[in-house]
């Protein structure tokens, strides 16, 4: 590039030359003609001496640094140009580098600049010879794609999670206590992990959808953690979410989803557990108000299948078909709800948030009577051992323990329930079916900044309660009434978590009958899901706006003894608080 400059600039001042010695020939009126003056150094002493010079005109040294100087001037400023030129395709680079998710580095287009005197007669022209540059088509093709397929967003979480037991304790029969029931077991401590990593993207205005994949083992519909053990075994990381939705443009308010999601309904771990995530379809319109109490309006409806089983025929004794058992065994189970929510807000610093739900759990007196503990499920078995010469026939009834991972991770559709601490009748079936109606209130204040105010009430009824049938005198049908059919749950909260340094302080107490809610989906980090009174402690810390650190204390005792409300639990049985310690730390992004 340097030496394409000067070669232009000698060229300049060469033509400009070559004009001044023939202005000056064609201008001046010669008075004597001598021969040509002899070239300088062969002792030559006549020289063409002109009349005088011109007035007001510069001489010819001066009008060359006139020049000289101007193209000085005019060299200077393209190497600024050249410089601003450089600095365009570094960022341009930088920038194609980044949508590309990497920055290789490119070899630098040099750039033909030519200078010509006299080619305007405002001065020298300028020609910058470009091409498409590589960079400029990987940029198009990178807008093309995000413009396919729509902005996406990634985002997930890693806690880490210590956690321990105290005060735990079975249920049979007592060592040191002759005819009582429970004893004492140690405590127990483990490490455990949860990662979420969640995509989300739109398509167009009108679509929306999600994928998220999380830890914890299959047969745990509730809980995404997964305990450091089993000799650092890979740990499963599965499916947790997958959804579309869509929100018309024409109908403002109005949603559809459809897949696995989040409840998309207000609740409390009472009833449902944070970490579930239902499957199915939910629709959902919200009406927004300005310049009124009422912020919003929110109605919203579920169908949520939660267990799809192949037609069944069941037999008789005597080999023909019983109809309404084969009905029976062959029917679905869902939960279909609706709610109705609304937002009053009288000022910037109060707000209240109303909302009434129904939930029914269609199908769920045909669960199948399976007991779990841990992840076993003791499954009946009833053997008929024919007679012989010598011995009559003999039925013997047990139970065999069978890991849940090798029944519901596959496509058994066996109807395996988690369903244990509900009522059961004398069959294994549940005694109640479940319909809950579903009242909460929300009081937030917002007169401190840093430790705002939360106020939550939760109270659920089970209108579908019925008597439970156990075995009576001479095997004869005992009929107990059952009127544990409530639940209340009481929260505050002080403080959040929003900012670095913010702290947050709560407290939760939870009172929760037999048969108040159906047991598997609720809260998971209790002794037992129902039957239960349970305090719970947490405390919360900020280190930073995507990273709290927590502790939280979960206190339970059974509220009817280690049998319930249904049995008798023996004089002098155990019936200890358990205590649950996690100290949590949680990175987001």
């Amino acid at each position: 590039m340097q030496s394409k400059r000067k070669f232009g600039l000698v060229l300049t001042v060469a033509f400009v030359l070559c004009l001044l010695t023939a202005n000056n020939g064609l201008g001046q009126t010669v008075t004597t003609v001598k021969p040509p003056p002899a070239v300088e150094g062969e002792g030559a002493t006549d020289t063409v001496v002109p009349p005088g010079p011109h007035k007001g005109r510069p001489s010819d040294p001066e009008r060359i640094g006139a020049l000289e100087e101007t193209l000085r001037q005019q060299g200077m400023r393209l190497d600024e140009l050249q410089k601003m030129l450089a600095e365009q395709q570094d960022t341009i680079r930088l920038l194609a580098g980044k949508l590309a998710g990497n920055a290789p580095a490119l070899a630098q287009e040099d750039l033909a600049v030519s200078a010509e005197a006299g080619a305007e007669p405002g001065g020298p022209g300028i020609t910058v010879d470009s091409q498409t540059s590589p960079t400029e088509d990987r940029l198009k093709t990178v807008e093309a794609r995000v413009t396919e397929i729509g902005p996406v967003k990634f985002s997930g979480d890693i806690r880490l999670r210590s956690e321990s037991f105290f005060g735990l304790s079975n249920i049979l029969a007592s060592v040191s206590t002759p005819g009582a029931l429970g004893n004492d077991l140690s405590p127990r401590h483990r490490m455990r992990l949860r990662a979420r990593l969640a995509v989300q993207g739109a398509i167009g205005d009108e679509f929306e959808w999600g994928l998220r994949l999380a830890t914890g083992g299959f047969a745990d519909n509730i809980s995404n953690n997964q305990t450091l053990t089993d000799f650092f075994n890979r740990k499963p990381f599965a499916l947790d979410q997958a959804f579309i939705t869509y929100k018309p443009r024409r109908v403002p308010g109005l949603s559809l989803q459809g897949g696995k999601f989040d409840p998309p309904w207000t609740f409390t771990e009472m009833t449902i557990d944070n970490d579930l995530q239902v499957e199915g379809l939910n629709e959902s319109y919200s009406r927004s108000f300005k310049n009124s109490m009422v912020q919003d309006l929110t109605f919203v409806a579920w169908q949520l299948p939660m267990l799809e089983r192949n037609s069944a025929f069941v037999n008789n004794p005597d080999g023909t078909i019983n109809i309404e058992q084969s009905r029976r065994e062959g029917r679905d189970l869902a939960l279909f709800g609706a709610q109705v929510r609304t937002r009053l807000q009288p000022n910037a610093k109060v707000a209240l948030t109303l909302s009434i739900a129904d939930l029914y759990f269609s199908g769920t007196q045909f669960i199948s009577p399976i007991q779990v503990f841990g992840s076993q499920l003791l499954l009946p078995l009833t053997l008929t051992i024919p007679a012989t010469a010598t011995t009559p026939a003999q039925i013997v009834t047990t139970q065999v323990s069978v890991p849940r991972d090798l029944l519901v991770t596959g496509n058994g559709n066996l109807g395996l329930t988690t369903a244990s601490n509900n009522a059961v009748n004398r069959d294994g079936r549940l005694a109640s079916g479940f319909n809950l109606v579903d009242l909460i209130a929300r009081l937030e204040l917002k007169h401190s900044k840093r430790f705002p105010v939360t106020f939550l009430l939760n109270l659920v009824t089970n209108t579908q309660t019925r008597d439970v049938v156990r075995v009576g005198p001479g095997d004869a049908d005992l009929i107990l009434p059952n009127h544990e059919n409530q639940g209340f749950w009481g929260e505050v909260q002080v403080g959040s978590t929003k900012a670095r340094g913010d702290m947050l302080f709560g407290y939760t107490f939870l009172r929760l009958e037999k048969d108040a809610v159906l047991t598997p989906f609720n809260l998971s980090e209790v002794t037992q899901q129902s039957d239960i009174r349970a305090h719970r402690l947490a405390f919360a810390y900020a280190v930073d706006p995507r990273v709290t650190f927590s502790i939280t204390g979960i206190v339970t005792q059974r509220a009817n003894g280690l049998l319930g409300p249904f049995l008798t639990t023996p004089p002098g049985s155990l019936n200890r608080a358990t205590t649950r310690l996690q100290f949590d730390t949680v990175f987001r992004f």
